[in-house]
């Protein structure tokens, strides 16, 4: 019997016997192993013969716990070519043009090619959907208890701590705070004062509709509309649920690096490192969204939009020389975003634009 050449491992020991190993018309894998007279006989049934990967050796996996380990790649592929009658199945045809494709640099420059088609095609229209169905598909009760354990993280770390904002001032905002609540029927928002060095002046709404604003960018507000105009786009974040879909949707790219790379580690830097970019054109989407909505509720209560410009400019002035500060990290730059405030103010005839 002319077999092919292979190195026989009994599942037992490590060590090798020299063997060959014949694939029948009738079904069978038969091994002859050196120094053994009878030989084995297996249904292919029985047996997994792995993918070919390029030229790396490939263990032919037999009942028992026993193996072949097979080095001639053309020759194992031309044995079951061979034996094959008929029509081959889906799968072999596949794995002969994986193959094939893998054994050409223009094959593996194609598939290279695919693969980044199919991540960025998922990163700007699959992430998104899937986000919008997991938000759906999320109970609010869920969603609140994931802001309170991103409360009690904040706290824990000292991120946050108690405010120093006197009660007849926090009184005030509150009002404002609650009238807009009833205005625009966002019900589960509510607001709470809290001092960080390491946030500065901000303001921002955690999942289930907890809204924070710093003593911070209290001090910096010119005036009320300004704390107004803020907490109006804050509210917007928290009708839009917008830090839930942007969790499911770092969620859906760490699944699918997962699913691209085969390790959960390499998956989870790939989605905070180079997916960085892609994250802030997600939340670039919900800024503009929560700005709609702040524009919209501004303009209902005669405050011009463009108190939201106007204390962007100054928050992005304040630091100039030292960074962006968190509050517009993720945004449009201030100018931008006070020119679309002015824009909303002139096309419902409200006040001037900023010069």
């Amino acid at each position: 019997m002319n077999g092919l050449p292979c190195r026989y491992y009994d599942g037992r020991t490590s060590t090798p016997r020299e063997a060959e190993m014949t694939i029948t018309a009738d079904g069978n894998l038969i091994v002859a192993i050196d120094g053994i007279e009878n030989r084995e006989v297996h249904s292919l049934a029985d047996v997994r013969i792995p993918h070919r990967i390029a030229d790396t050796p490939r263990h032919v996996r037999l009942p028992g716990g026993a193996s072949c380990e097979v080095r001639d790649n053309h020759a194992l592929d031309a044995m079951q070519v061979r034996t094959e009658s008929g029509r081959q199945p889906v799968g072999r045809r596949f794995e002969r043009l994986l193959h094939r494709l893998d054994s050409t640099w223009r094959g593996a420059a194609a598939a290279l090619a695919v693969t980044a088609a199919i991540l960025l095609s998922f990163t700007k229209w699959g992430t998104p959907a899937v986000a919008r169905l997991v938000v759906a598909a999320t109970p609010p009760e869920l969603e609140a208890v994931i802001g309170e354990n991103l409360m009690t993280l904040f706290l824990q770390l000292d991120v946050l701590t108690p405010t120093e904002v006197d009660e007849g001032r926090q009184a005030e905002i509150l009002r404002a705070f609650y009238e807009m609540k009833d205005d625009t029927g966002v019900e589960a928002a509510v607001l709470g004062f809290f001092s960080s060095a390491r946030f500065g002046p901000n303001a921002f709404a955690l999942p289930g509709g907890t809204v924070v604003i710093t003593d911070e960018l209290v001090e910096l507000a010119d005036n009320d509309e300004e704390i107004i105009a803020v907490l109006a786009h804050e509210l917007g974040h928290v009708a839009g649920r917008h830090v839930l879909r942007r969790i499911a949707e770092r969620s859906s790219m760490l699944v699918l690096w997962t699913a691209f790379t085969g390790d959960v580690s390499v998956a989870a830097l790939s989605v905070l490192g180079p997916d960085q970019l892609l994250d802030q054109r997600y939340s670039r989407v919900a800024e503009r969204e929560a700005d709609r909505f702040a524009f919209e509720y501004l303009l209902g209560a005669d405050i011009s939009p463009t108190r939201l410009g106007e204390l962007l400019r100054r928050l992005e002035g304040t630091h100039g020389a030292g960074g962006v500060p968190n509050w517009l990290a993720s945004h449009q730059g201030a100018d931008e975003r006070a020119r679309n405030a002015a824009e909303a103010a002139e096309r419902a005839g409200g006040a001037e634009a900023i010069e």
